[in-house]
């Protein structure tokens, strides 16, 4: 009897274990996933959230403020979720400890960034390709063709959202010059947050 209560003990105590390092970790997701968990502990990551308090990508079309975690990381959790985040977790580590903001070469990073940014976080804000985010106004014809293609109806798409829509929450000093991005530099250079 006595070695089946033991057991019994080795069991409840590597369940209680196990259900304290799900909490810890679930919590640890969570925290880690806020904007200001991501603004205020990481000092690199300070001129992306600057950056964002002035883009479009602000606050979403009903006036909610748009965090961190709503683009760079895939909806739901499972797999891809724990996947990107730990890869995400990881990469942000070595950078905090590895480099200065100074020294991050943002052009270098941009396009493997710009892989990182699931299409279905654009979807699930951009639910009709072919009208702004507002639902308001038709997008423009180019528009309509490059959606097209990336819908399948002309041909394949090259890219993913992030890939053609560049520069829509931050706005590196080297892409300021782009017309696009001419009112977005300009709300940066007035300090006119839409956060």
């Amino acid at each position: 009897m006595g070695e089946k209560s033991n057991s019994y003990r080795k069991a409840a105590v590597a369940l209680g274990v196990f259900v304290v390092l799900c909490a810890v970790s679930g919590y640890a997701l969570h925290a880690t996933s806020t904007m200001e968990f991501c603004s205020s502990a990481c000092h690199e990551m300070e001129i992306y959230a600057e950056e964002l308090r002035y883009s479009a990508h602000a606050k979403d079309a009903d006036g909610n403020v748009i965090d961190c975690v709503q683009c760079h990381i895939p909806a739901g959790f499972g797999p891809k979720y724990l996947a990107v985040k730990s890869y995400s977790g990881l990469k942000d580590l070595l950078v905090h400890f590895a480099e200065t903001p100074e020294s991050l070469d943002r052009a270098a990073r941009q396009p493997v960034a710009r892989r990182f940014i699931d299409d279905g976080n654009c979807l699930s804000c951009h639910e009709d390709l072919y009208k702004d985010a507002r639902k308001e106004k038709a997008i423009s014809e180019l528009g309509k063709i490059a959606h097209d293609n990336y819908l399948g109806k002309n041909g394949k798409a090259r890219s993913n959202c992030a890939g053609c829509h560049i520069n829509m929450a931050h706005l590196p000093d080297f892409d300021r010059r782009l017309d696009p991005n001419k009112k977005f530099a300009e709300r940066m250079d007035k300090k006119e947050a839409l956060r």
